[in-house]
């Protein structure tokens, strides 16, 4: 089959659906490193799908002699979803292929190697057997906060005149109402450890060398010395985080199991990797870019990336958006190839919004004096609406009001309406982005209240109110029940500092529970029963199970009928299994205790009814503790973007690459803020592992002004039909970065609803 053939099955001629010139270009894309630079809602996923395709299927083309075979292929995405997406896509289209050409069936496609970055290094670590990662758990990020807690000596012993010296090193790590360097105490054991897990984890995904950090000396060789004596706790404890992961990852693509892999033997079972197509990429951190340009070392280097430098938003979990713009010089670095020599395909068709948002969009991003800095953006065509909706009314408009809450009564009316006039057909299809959606009085709550006032149900599920559910709260009441009976433990001055303060809610929540549901109060009081006849000894039972017992009664049994209280008890039981698994350290030896964790329940010597005190002690403080004060999102369902009969809260990240026939976007009086991550790039781009591979990054503060620019473009271009910018009437007659440089910038653009 050759590229035309190929095109032809799926694209046949006369249908509406036809690739642009642009989507060909990239498609057609011979050999050698792409630079693809796609607008938002520019097919993307479709052009990843069909040269995915076209690599499995063309031979006896011009440009491609012999098909790749799936083994060959090395697909990324950013997310699970995404991958799933994209899997979907080549089965579907590959059905299309088969139809036409049945003999095309031979060809395996379960074979690719398509997945997150993460996901992808954790398999391939596992099938060859890495010696680095021989019988590891791969820690998420709750169980690596909890690891940190327990094993790093400057949080598990800490030293007050020590530890402020060391983190006033780092004042920025931490919020002003949580530490600052002029009080005369170390910051709390969980803000040290959230702020020590930013600094371990931005070492490896920087790329920092660890001697530089060594030589510098003061703090920065203090911090060198702890990120080794972590490194030495996850070997010794058989454990691996996320970044590490990746370090791993890239120190095994040096050995020479790692070559044969990435190189191949010439043999059919073994042929090597021969193309990296890479989405997302303008979200990559460094660490990753030298991942990508190992597994594509061989000649012609076949490594096409893809993204938006205009939509990166995630500098703050360490994505270094340079990586998107200097594609060009990165190729330079690693590969020898010239920069003028990299393909450059722009996509710039949008096929998502009305003309009139994608004009506001394209002018709201080129608006700014410091995007249009040199190395700012990656060189792109102006984006282009290929939408066909009719042009006859205008696609932008604001709300206004005097206050927040009359702002929110507006929006509000504005949904009913649209929903009453069968203009939407769900309040799903109208979505409102905020910044942040916590429910308090500066961010969603007024929105929600005013849609409540109005009967509409609202779906906010990064409210970070997973602990305030009740059925969060009265299965976690229900397991206190069980192992601190009487509160014993929990009244006790010497363990006051232990107890979250949610504790009282959490037994009142599972009191209410049980007068409701006999069966309930009956099996924790035979658990409490169990546990007085075990007399100091293991009462068969972990705690794992005692959760699923629970799960299988009323009322938590029906509850999981609900897809939305089902999401968020499985997201319990994980982090519960995910804090069973920690192991407990030998206090002599420092090593984990063999055949022990934490799951395991054992009866107290000393007080009948009771679980032992030191385990009471740890599931209070390294459990209860960490997740009442981590403010935890609620779980999101991600098959589902919003459920039916239902108006999303989003925040601007969680919409990313999603679209909505209305956007409703607030918070248009924000301001610039420099955070930690800016300091931390500012910090570590000092102290590279590659000296010949640093970014040219302008000062903190401009690369602030920068992602909160972009994170409004990501918000603006989420809209089909209709894109409406809320603010209170000091917002407008302000000048915000969400409303652009120049005053009065989106009255000229858009038209009041009111």
């Amino acid at each position: 089959m050759d590229i035309t053939r190929l095109l032809s099955i799926l694209y046949p001629p006369g249908e509406p659906k036809q690739l642009t010139t642009f989507q060909e270009a990239v498609i057609r894309h011979p050999r050698g490193p792409a630079w693809v630079l796609a607008g938002p809602g520019s097919g993307k996923t479709e052009v990843l799908t069909v040269l995915a395709l076209r690599l499995l299927y063309v031979e006896n083309d011009p440009i491609q002699s012999i098909r790749v075979p799936p083994e060959a292929l090395f697909i990324t995405t950013f997310t699970e979803k995404a991958a799933r997406n994209l899997e979907d896509r080549i089965a579907g289209m590959r059905a299309r292929l088969i139809s036409a050409e049945p003999a095309l069936a031979a060809i395996d496609t379960s074979k690719l190697r398509v997945g997150t970055l993460h996901g992808l290094c954790n398999d391939l670590l596992q099938e060859f057997r890495a010696p680095n990662y021989q019988n590891v758990r791969l820690m998420d990020e709750f169980e690596q906060a909890l690891f940190v807690r327990e094993h790093l000596s400057l949080i598990k012993q800490p030293n007050a005149p020590q530890e402020i010296a060391f983190w006033s090193a780092f004042p920025w790590l931490f919020a002003p109402n949580q530490w600052q360097p002029s009080r005369p105490y170390a910051p709390n054991r969980w803000n040290s450890t959230n702020a020590m897990l930013r600094l371990l984890n931005r070492l490896v995904e920087d790329r920092v060398s660890i001697l530089s950090l060594q030589a510098a000396g003061g703090q920065l060789a203090v911090l060198a010395g702890l990120y080794d004596e972590y490194v030495q706790h996850l070997v010794r404890n058989f454990r691996c985080d996320f970044p590490q992961l990746q370090s791993r990852f890239l120190d095994f693509l040096g050995t020479s199991l790692g070559r044969n892999f990435c190189e191949g033997d010439g043999t059919a079972a073994n042929p090597g990797i021969q193309w990296v197509l890479v989405d997302e990429y303008q979200d990559t951190n460094p660490i990753q870019e030298a991942i990508y340009f190992s597994l594509a070392r061989s000649s012609p280097h076949n490594l096409v990336v893809v993204g938006d430098d205009d939509q990166a938003m995630y500098r703050f979990r360490g994505g270094a958006v340079e990586c998107m713009v200097t594609f060009d010089d990165a190729c330079q670095v690693y590969l020898g190839i010239p920069r003028n020599q990299v393909a450059q395909y722009p996509l710039a068709d949008n096929f998502r919004s009305h003309s009139g948002i994608v004009q506001f969009f394209g002018d709201y991003i080129g608006a700014f004096p410091v995007m249009q800095q040199a190395g700012a953006r990656a060189p792109k065509a102006p984006i282009v609406s290929r939408k066909v909706i009719p042009q006859t009314y205008p696609a932008v408009g604001t709300i206004t009001g005097a206050s927040l809450p009359d702002l929110a009564n507006r929006f509000a009316r504005t949904v009913r309406g649209l929903v009453d006039n069968g203009i939407v057909n769900d309040p799903n299809e109208c979505c409102l982005l905020l910044r942040s959606t916590r429910e308090t009085p500066r961010n969603a709550a007024p929105y929600v209240v005013a849609l409540g006032r109005e009967g509409l149900a609202v779906y906010n599920p990064r409210n970070k109110a997973f602990m305030q559910q009740e059925e969060v709260q009265g299965i976690l009441g229900a397991l206190l029940a069980v192992v601190d009976p009487g509160r014993r433990y929990a009244t006790d001055p010497a363990n006051r500092r232990a107890i979250p303060p949610a504790e009282a809610t959490m037994r009142a929540q599972y009191a209410r529970l049980a007068a409701q549901f006999p069966q309930l109060a009956s099996y924790i009081s035979s658990s409490t029963a169990a546990i007085r006849a075990s007399a100091g000894q293991p009462f068969g039972c972990q705690l794992q199970e005692l959760l699923y017992y629970l799960l299988s009664l009323e009322p938590f049994s029906t509850w999981q009928q609900d897809p939305v209280r089902r999401v968020r008890m499985a997201r319990l039981t994980k982090l519960l299994e995910g804090y069973a698994s920690m192991p407990i350290l030998d206090p002599a030896t420092g090593l984990p205790r063999p055949n022990v964790n934490r799951g395991m329940l054992r009866a107290s010597t000393q007080y009948l009814s009771e679980v032992h005190g030191a385990w009471l002690g740890s599931f209070y403080h390294l459990f209860l503790g960490y997740v009442t004060e981590a403010g935890f999102d609620d779980e999101e369902d991600e098959e589902v973007i919003c459920p039916p009969g239902m108006v999303p809260v989003m925040t601007m990240h969680q919409a990313k690459g999603l679209e909505f026939p209305f956007v409703f976007v607030g918070h248009l009086g924000e301001g610039i803020r420099v955070s930690y991550s800016h300091e931390l790039e500012s910090l570590f781009s000092n102290y590279p592992t590659n000296p010949a591979r640093q970014f040219p990054r302008p000062p903190a503060a401009e690369r602030a002004e920068m992602d909160l620019i972009r994170q409004y473009y990501v918000a603006y271009s989420r809209a089909k039909y209709a894109l409406i910018l809320l603010g209170t009437r000091a917002h407008f007659r302000g000048q915000s970065v969400p409303l652009g440089a120049v005053r009065g910038w989106a009255r000229r653009w858009s038209m009041p609803l009111e």
